[in-house]
């Protein structure tokens, strides 16, 4: 029997509804992984940490390119847990480490939707550290911003890697996927453009990026992780201020200059 039990970090996010008293969703998930003969064994459990309460909550599992989802739960009050236990088979899979994506879709009092969104990795049959190195800085984010991962190759082979981005539901990229080769001790960057789709100032977001690659009948995966802060969007005002500051410093400086000349006149 080959056996793989991992606990990924929690996953919090703080939102904070439309209402006019506004509560606070605070949704936490922790998965764990098993992998029993030729069975996937994923654990989920959901905790609902806020003042409020969530809604029509779901979730969904991701590994080796296949999707499940588990049954709607109507209703997530305060300080209440729930578990879901998913199944999927592995047989016929290289020897090696594999990413896998948990995402929860969920509701305030109000039906605006939501998502936590986790990442982390698991083995099949034998488990390998990747020669690749990936991290990227945490982002701020308005609307539209670059998110850049950082690749170093610690090997002395060049790596044939595909880079895959996981994002929540709020924030959206054109291009989710990169394959590109990295040179033996060499570094990389990859880039890609997210674009926040409906996610509310304040928010703060995980996103993932898995790098994978195949040697020597083994398969990596790397992971690479970046905070994402939704910011405020400034005003057409305030993002120009610097201009109207601007012309008002030199409107003084001109309406200085009138009346020294009108002085000047009047002595002269």
């Amino acid at each position: 029997m080959l056996e793989r039990i991992g606990f990924f970090l929690p996953v919090v996010f703080f939102l904070v509804s439309w209402t006019a008293v506004a509560g606070v969703l605070k949704i936490e998930t922790r998965t764990s992984v098993q992998v029993v003969g030729d069975t996937l064994k994923v654990q989920v459990a959901i905790t609902n940490n806020g003042s409020d309460s969530a809604f029509n909550l779901q979730i969904h599992l991701k590994a080796l390119n296949r999707q499940q989802d588990a049954p709607i739960k109507p209703q997530l009050d305060p300080g209440m847990s729930d578990s879901f236990l998913f199944e999927m088979p592995i047989s016929g899979m290289l020897k090696g480490r594999y990413p896998l994506t948990v995402l929860v879709d969920f509701h305030d009092a109000n039906q605006y939707p939501f998502s936590a969104l986790s990442g982390m990795s698991f083995y099949v049959g034998k488990d390998v550290n990747p020669n690749l190195i990936a991290k990227a800085d945490p982002v701020s984010m308005e609307k539209i911003q670059d998110l850049t991962f950082h690749l170093k190759n610690l090997g002395t082979t060049p790596l044939q890697t595909k880079a895959t981005l996981v994002l929540p539901r709020e924030l959206s990229s054109e291009k989710q996927e990169s394959q590109f080769q990295i040179g033996p001790r060499s570094e990389e960057m990859v880039d890609f453009q997210v674009t926040n789709f409906s996610a509310l100032a304040g928010a703060s977001y995980p996103v993932y990026c898995f790098f994978e690659y195949d040697s020597e009948g083994v398969h990596h995966t790397a992971v690479a992780t970046s905070m994402v802060m939704i910011l405020k969007e400034e005003s057409w005002f305030r993002r120009f201020r610097w201009v109207w500051i601007s012309l008002v410093v030199l409107l003084g400086l001109v309406f200085a200059g009138m009346l020294a000349k009108g002085r000047k006149k009047r002595s002269g």
